[in-house]
């Protein structure tokens, strides 16, 4: 079989340097081109979790992945693996050489950038010159050369590679993966642990194999060595429960200084109190804080937890903390791991035509929604491009589950939901398919039998319920957990003739434990509760619907749930 022609990113630099100021410059992904080019082939490979697509050297791509390995060890330091947002599905890493970027080809420019339906030209008026007009600016467009896009199943990073610039010590995790990482992980961390992690990991820099933490900014001035001795001095720090319940003060409660911003004050103890896990008493509550946040996070925050993880209650955390205040907000600390680990070896062999297919499709796919928020016009040129590059493997007769599924949300994302729905019921069938896929088939087999109920009043009826619930519950056995996917569950039982048992109900339970300020699956949880008359369990959610509602008319929705 031939192999299909080996793609360039075409990376167009249309931005100068010296634009005038009413030009606006707009950066996009890399827009593939099918084309052929001299160069190494794409080559593939899986290492620390990631499945990698490159068109760099073996020896460019390994270190690439090395780095990228150091750079993980060493954020474990402060962010351990169980702490981060997790998939099912691979992340996944695409490399570029940056010497075999081909020249500009201007027919490419004028193609992408032609509008279908050009619009008539803006115009504005000349300063100075009566009824004189002349066109407003256009944008000026460039192509990002390093990229980390995500869907609500899947992450992908791009990056062009520069042969002699790989090296760890001058590459750093950016403060956008990282936030990431910890705002997406589920169940939800403690605010206060996020709040705290990311004002700290802001400055935090990465050099010679260690991160170096910078000192708490504190809102305060710091008390002395003596006035910590006294013990008639307050403590400069809040309770445990203010801090790690986000319990505001109110300007000019003792303790806060006039003028403090409460927010900030609560941030600064937030910080000291992750900074003090990290490293005070020579990082010998790293442990115990890493499994004190864990179980916070399923099991809620309490000082029995606290007590449990750490060895000490409250008072002795806060006795503690404010004896560790000075030397935090003074100077900075070093993380380094006791025993640096080496990545294990990965081969790399040349990617099949579904390997390149279903990579190299799925990241454009991923392009299209940012394009189209930032240029929406250019929008339909990814599309068409995703789905070339699909359609390239498939109509080779590649009938893999995992193509099936990126075409599906291929075509999902286009908004064409018939053509979507043969694609995803076609993967399924032949296997496993990731979290998403499987939620929007369910989405598009819930819509169907809506459309066609065969059960009593206008209900679905049994059957149709087993079916569409088969790939929510599939959804619902892989990671991450999708909210989408409880919704459904949820809007599948107020459809169907047949009454869910409580044990049924247990699963929206579960998923409002995961997502309680999602507030359409609290009120679809509370109604269901209602209708079938489980009062006690419809009260609980209609309180937690009242609590997180962000205005009145939807808590005019929960209070005519509890009236009922």
């Amino acid at each position: 079989m031939r192999r299909w022609a080996a793609p360039f990113f075409a990376l167009f630099a249309l931005v100068v340097t010296a634009a005038p100021a009413q030009e606006s410059a707009v950066s996009l992904p890399p827009f593939l081109v099918e084309e052929a080019a001299k160069g190494p082939p794409w080559r593939h490979g899986e290492a620390m979790g990631f499945e990698i697509l490159s068109r760099c050297g073996d020896a460019a791509t390994r270190r690439v992945v090395e780095a990228h390995f150091q750079l993980h060890q060493l954020l474990g330091e402060m962010l351990p693996p169980s702490l981060r947002w997790q998939s099912s599905v691979p992340p996944l890493l695409i490399l570029y050489d940056e010497e075999l970027q081909p020249a500009a080809s201007q027919e490419v420019i004028r193609q992408m950038l032609r509008r279908a339906d050009a619009p008539e030209p803006e115009f504005g008026a000349m300063p100075g010159g009566r009824g004189l007009r002349m066109p407003s600016a256009a944008p000026r467009y460039s192509f990002l050369p390093n990229l980390r896009l995500w869907d609500r199943d899947g992450m992908a990073i791009f990056m062009i590679v520069r042969r002699d610039q790989v090296d760890a010590d001058r590459l750093s995790l950016t403060y956008d993966y990282v936030n990431f990482l910890v705002r997406q992980r589920l169940p939800v961390l403690p605010a206060w642990f996020v709040g705290g992690l990311l004002m700290l990991y802001q400055k935090t820099e990465y050099g010679s194999g260690q991160l170096t933490v910078p000192a708490v900014e504190w809102f305060a001035p710091l008390p002395t060595e003596a006035q910590l001795k006294d013990a008639a001095f307050p403590s400069p720090v809040w309770s445990l429960p203010e801090v790690l319940h986000q319990r505001l003060p109110a300007p000019g409660t003792p303790g806060l200084p006039v003028g403090a911003d409460p927010a900030k004050a609560w941030q600064a103890h937030a910080a000291l109190l992750v900074r003090w896990g990290l490293d005070a008493d020579q990082q010998s509550h790293r442990a115990g804080m890493w499994r004190f946040i864990e179980r916070s996070a399923s099991e809620g925050t309490s000082e029995a937890l606290f007590r449990e993880c750490l060895g000490f209650g409250y008072d002795e955390a806060r006795r503690r903390l404010a004896a560790y205040l000075p030397v935090a907000a003074r100077r900075s600390f070093r993380l380094s791991p006791a025993r640096p680990a080496k990545l294990p070896a990965f081969p790399l062999v040349n990617a099949s035509d579904l390997q390149i297919a279903c990579i190299k499709g799925d990241w454009e796919r991923l392009e299209v929604p940012y394009v189209r928020g930032i240029s929406a016009e250019l929008a339909p040129k990814y599309l068409d491009q995703a789905r070339r590059t699909l359609r390239r493997a498939y109509d080779r007769d590649h009938r893999d589950p995992r193509l099936l599924a990126v075409m599906g949300l291929c075509e999902v994302d286009g908004g064409d939901d018939a053509a979507a729905r043969g694609f995803l019921e076609s993967a399924a069938a032949l296997g496993p398919i990731r979290p998403r896929a499987s939620q929007e088939l369910g989405r598009l087999r819930l819509a169907e039998a809506r459309a066609n109920p065969a059960g009593a009043n206008g209900r679905i009826d049994t059957n149709q319920t087993v079916r569409v619930l088969e790939p929510l519950f599939a959804a619902r056995a892989a990671l991450p957990p999708l909210p989408e996917v409880y919704e459904l569950i949820a809007q599948v039982w107020a459809a169907s003739d047949a009454k869910p048992t409580l044990r049924h109900l247990a699963v929206i339970d579960e998923g409002v434990k995961l997502f309680p300020r999602r507030i359409a699956l609290v009120r679809l949880a509370a109604e269901l509760y209602v209708r079938d008359g489980h009062r006690e369990q419809a009260d609980a959610f209609i309180e937690l619907g009242l609590r997180v509602a962000e205005d009145e008319p939807t808590r005019a929705i929960f209070s005519a749930l509890r009236a009922r």
